[in-house]
Formats: structure tokens, sequence, C-alpha cells
């Protein structure tokens, strides 16, 4: 529990969900937990993938830069 308090104060991501789900439902404990939740989730994938983890990752940025290309000849 010390760390989901921790990233919900240093991590913007976390502090704004936190703070969604505050205002929604009106319980810090429940807020608390799904973000637990995400952080629990999180580290499985980064242990199952046996891959580091990137502070900033953004999957639209990548969608986004991705080269495009065509089949047809220019």
């Amino acid at each position: 529990f010390p760390v989901t308090i921790t990233a919900i104060r240093v991590d913007q991501k976390y502090k704004n969900v936190f703070t969604r789900l505050v205002s929604k439902h009106g319980l810090k404990l429940k807020a608390a937990v799904a973000v637990q939740r995400k952080i629990l989730e999180l580290s499985f994938i980064i242990f199952k993938n046996q891959s580091n983890y990137i502070a900033n990752f953004d999957i639209q940025g990548i969608e986004t830069n991705t080269p495009s290309f065509s089949l047809t000849e220019s």
C-alpha cells in the first residue's frame, strides 16, 4: 500500500486516475485499491514479457509515429 500512495503522489498518470475515481465514488480507499491494481497489472506484464519499464510510454505516440507505406509503387 505505501507504493500505491507514493505512485499517486509522484506519478501524474496515477494521480489523475485517483482523483477521477475519488470524484466519481467519493471513497479514497477504493480509488487507491484501483491504482494498486493498475500497478500490479503493469508489473505482471513487465515480468511476463521480460521488458523494461518506460515511464513516459505513450501508445498513441507510437501509432502516429510509425512510418506509413503503400503497397503500390510511386
